[in-house]
């Protein structure tokens, strides 16, 4: 007995469309799921204190000025002539202008991620209820792509 089944180009179009659909109900799936963790992250973030965000930045920023003053005081000991003492207090200069400013950038990038943090959480509702939106949407459509493989499957020919 020799079974043949009968291609059928309406039956490979809805299975391409049921596949296509249930991608998007797991990527929709998956969005939810990332903003959960984002929501997660940013109340972590917003429930730290300010101190314990900036806590590592101010204590490098402080052992490396210390260390340029300590370079500096090193520098003005040794006896080094006019010109080479000039050079190691400008060095000296630029290297604790240096620290100020990339101290004053990390602070800054603190407060903007608790801003943007905050932001977040405040909008967490209404980003839910769009992605909720969207995976009842996927959920719907995916049932209907796939009644309609059912429905288009191909007859066994003998």
């Amino acid at each position: 007995m020799n079974q043949r089944i009968a291609y059928d180009r309406a039956h490979d179009d809805a299975q391409r469309l049921a596949r296509r659909h249930e991608r998007d109900l797991h990527w929709a799936k998956e969005r939810r799921r990332q903003q959960e963790r984002e929501v997660v992250a940013a109340s972590a973030l917003l429930a730290s204190s300010r101190w314990a965000l900036a806590r590592r930045t101010v204590l490098v920023s402080g052992s490396l000025l210390a260390a340029v003053a300590v370079a500096a005081g090193f520098a003005s000991a040794s006896h080094l002539p006019a010109g080479w003492l000039l050079l190691a207090d400008a060095v000296a200069i630029a290297l604790a202008v240096t620290v100020l400013i990339c101290a004053t950038v990390a602070l800054a990038g603190i407060r903007s991620r608790r801003a943007v943090a905050r932001r977040l959480v405040e909008s967490h509702d209404a980003r839910l209820s769009h992605t909720q939106y969207h995976i009842r949407e996927s959920v719907h459509t995916f049932i209907d792509a796939h009644a309609e493989v059912v429905n288009t499957r191909p007859a066994n020919v003998a």
